[in-house]
């Protein structure tokens, strides 16, 4: 990403990792105490940033609207407007009032966005359900434009709020990146195309699926899992088209 320095800083999840944290659990057990852990950890994490330095600040992190849902309890993702004001007063209080403030959210159909959740939760919880039955618990959280709009009310005038389909930018050399850098209005001619990630692979998620069905204990099935996803990698897996 060297040749994004002269426009670009970026932070990523390992950027902001104790804020993270704590945006997962507040959005698991919603209080003031982790609230404020929150605000306090994401506080520290930008503290370092030269609030004069010209260049755009791009801070890129799913993990800041909390749980991916069906982890801990959490159904949706309805942490995600009180996290994103909080963040957002961090931000101008950091960066100055006049600060401009953009959260972008990339959403998907909500039969892709299950089709996603189901696969990252099979390879990290003991799932046990096929996709068309735990979908069902997926459908309060697909709801992503309804998330949308409630962070833009939330929000109001203090920030913008915008959204890109995957559908629309997840197929192009640089992905999600090539449409936030378009946002920022930052050239990407000369970027190196990204690898795919998080795909998942042609048929890896029916053998995550028997490992969770089966007796294994809990040490043993995590191993059998790395050993499934670790032999696609090396395979070249290629994706499974989600189903209509």
């Amino acid at each position: 990403m060297g040749d994004l320095d002269p426009h670009l800083r970026l932070m990523v999840t390992a950027d902001v990792i104790e804020a993270a944290r704590a945006a997962r659990k507040f959005s698991a057990q919603p209080n003031m105490e982790l609230l404020q852990q929150f605000a306090e950890c994401f506080a520290q994490a930008i503290e370092p940033l030269d609030a004069a330095d010209p260049r755009h600040m791009l801070i890129s992190s799913e993990d800041l609207s909390g749980y991916i849902p069906g982890h801990h309890g959490v159904a949706g993702y309805d942490a995600a407007p009180t996290l994103m004001n909080v963040a957002t007063a961090v931000l101008r209080s950091h960066f100055g009032a006049d600060a401009e403030i953009t959260l972008w959210f990339t959403t998907r159909t909500a039969r892709d966005w299950q089709r996603s959740v189901y696969w990252q939760n099979l390879r990290a919880m003991r799932v046990t359900e096929e996709f068309e039955d735990y979908r069902l618990k997926l459908h309060h959280a697909a709801r992503l434009p309804e998330v949308v709009q409630a962070v833009a009310r939330r929000l109001g005038n203090r920030a913008s709020v915008t959204t890109t389909a995957i559908e629309q930018c997840g197929a192009t050399p640089l992905g999600p990146l090539g449409a936030a850098l378009e946002l920022l209005g930052i050239p990407a001619n000369d970027i190196a195309p990204l690898p795919a990630h998080n795909v998942q692979p042609d048929g890896a998620a029916d053998e995550l699926l028997a490992l969770n069905q089966s007796d294994l204990d809990d040490d043993a099935l995590a191993a059998a899992k790395r050993d499934v996803i670790q032999r696609h990698r090396r395979s070249g897996y290629t994706h499974r088209p989600s189903p209509s």
